[in-house]
């Protein structure tokens, strides 16, 4: 009867969180409500309402308990008495179930509205969330299927493999027809379609998994396509991520810095136009992977770690994770943090992720640990059980080699081991980018070393590579003065210094 009573006085009206007493409490006499099939039905959407609040306040676990229940006083036909509640439900549940690292129950009860689902458009949600809960656990073909088989469905071509020159020249055809279309007009065209607009996201979920499992120029040519499929079609609140990963491509391609950075800047301003709350931590990550070396480094450590914060906090732990990864290489690349209190933040991510399962994070952060652990003590006391793995590093889609050859140099430049710093520093220079700051700062160590070894002994051939790599650096630094000036001056001055004393 208090329960009767509860659910009359908030029925079709806005109670905010008092919901959520009043839900928890109805609840209690759930065994009452199962044998009033007039009541089950109110009382599911009443604990629907209670879930989605609990969702909106980041209390995934909560929110579960109460969406369980409204599953519960549903009849055994849902789906087909009460379809729209039933598909609305389950999607709630499952993304519930995610935030939760409850990945098995999720997929299962997204397999559920793939199964019972009416048409495409209803299953298109629940395929993405699929996507992004296989990303999350390091199943990246899995990621990358589910989105190419649904994105054939919908129409559009998926390549096994591309042409590196085809997909070459669309970058500067995408830019071509940025610079042409973005004005005004195109920011007041709206994306009204609700299926390109998930084409656009797919491709954007596709791009992530194919960072990891496919070569830089299948990746670069997603980014590309969503681009001008964007630029065809208008505006969504989707937007801003595909610019912001069009700048990622440009900036690694080592051409158009200057274009990169204005275009990553103008997709933050756009992303104010929309209220982009849940994206906000993902914007402010890709932004910082693509641009940040071209700003202040400890502007970008700060904004990390709040960004960190809001993801675990809202439920994406994956992204959570991944700017982590970022804060901690931002840390080991700037001095920022004191290397024995960078290992124990290293430690607590490590802690972090028996709980949420970031095999993909974890890979990243066992490397970047080493690192800190060598350079601390070289690894006598401060080593862990779990070490860096590579994978196959023979494949040349293996982006983790990338980190894997920086951290080396690193290390072994600290360690004194001139001789495997050159080493890895040259297998680094056959792999990365030169738009990535990776590889300023691997020909930056890679010099010092060059000038250590030509301390001892006068080599006109490596004074001409420390020369080079000096050119190299007065160009980068005209993008990113605050990050590269300093070590550009100490490899000057070095190498005059050097040659003062052999003249």
């Amino acid at each position: 009867n208090l329960g009767r009573v509860l659910h009359s006085v908030c029925e079709g009206k806005d109670v905010g969180d008092t919901i959520l007493l009043i839900a928890t409490q109805i609840n209690h006499g759930k065994e009452f409500i199962l044998k009033d099939n007039e009541l089950c039905l109110p009382i599911a959407k009443l604990n629907m309402a209670a879930g989605k609040m609990a969702i909106d306040s980041c209390r995934h676990k909560t929110a579960y308990a109460y969406l369980e229940v409204a599953s519960s006083l549903l009849p055994n036909d849902h789906w087909e008495s009460n379809y729209d509640i039933s598909l609305r439900l389950s999607f709630m549940m499952a993304s519930a179930a995610n935030s939760s690292c409850k990945y098995d129950e999720a997929e299962i009860i997204l397999q559920r509205i793939l199964k019972e689902a009416r048409c495409t458009k209803d299953k298109l949600p629940s395929y993405l969330l699929l996507s992004q809960i296989f990303q999350a656990q390091g199943k990246v073909a899995d990621a990358y299927g589910t989105c190419s088989s649904i994105l054939t469905q919908l129409g559009e071509t998926i390549p096994d493999s591309g042409d590196p020159e085809v997909v070459g020249a669309m970058i500067p055809e995408t830019l071509r027809k940025y610079d042409e279309v973005y004005c005004d007009d195109w920011l007041g065209k709206k994306m009204e379609d609700y299926t390109l607009r998930y084409v656009i996201r797919f491709y954007l979920q596709m791009s992530q998994a194919a960072f990891f499992s496919k070569a830089p120029h299948i990746v670069a040519y997603f980014f590309c396509k969503v681009a001008q499929l964007s630029l065809e079609n208008g505006v969504c609140q989707h937007t801003p991520q595909v610019f912001l990963q069009l700048s990622h491509i440009i900036m690694r391609s080592g051409n158009n810095i200057a274009c990169a950075h204005r275009i990553a800047k103008n997709a933050m301003a756009l992303s104010e136009r929309f209220n982009l709350s849940d994206q906000m931590t993902q914007l402010s990550l890709i932004f910082i992977n693509a641009v940040g070396h071209l700003e202040w480094f400890h502007a970008g450590v700060q904004r990390l770690r709040v960004c960190f914060d809001s993801a675990l906090s809202s439920g994406n732990a994956e992204m959570g994770f991944f700017c982590a990864l970022q804060l901690v290489i931002f840390s080991i690349l700037s001095g920022e943090k004191e290397l024995t209190s960078l290992l124990k933040d290293i430690d607590y991510y490590l802690h972090l992720l028996e709980t949420y399962k970031s095999e993909i994070s974890k890979k990243y952060l066992l490397s970047y640990r080493e690192t800190v652990s060598m350079l601390i003590d070289k690894g006598e006391a401060t080593s862990i059980e779990a070490k860096e793995y590579l994978g196959d590093a023979n494949d040349p889609g293996n982006k983790f080699m990338d980190t894997y050859y920086c951290q080396q140099v690193l290390r072994n430049f600290w360690l004194g081991y001139g001789e495997r710093c050159r080493h890895f520093a040259q297998k680094g220079f056959a792999r990365i980018p030169q738009g990535r700051y990776f590889s300023h700062i691997i020909k930056f160590y890679y010099g010092l070393s060059l000038l250590d070894m030509t301390k001892k002994k006068l080599n006109c051939v490596r004074f001409k590579e420390v020369e080079e790599i000096i050119e190299s650096l007065q160009v980068a630094v005209e993008h990113a003065d605050s990050n590269i000036r300093n070590k550009l001056e100490l490899l000057q001055a070095e190498l005059h210094g050097l040659g003062a004393r052999h003249n």
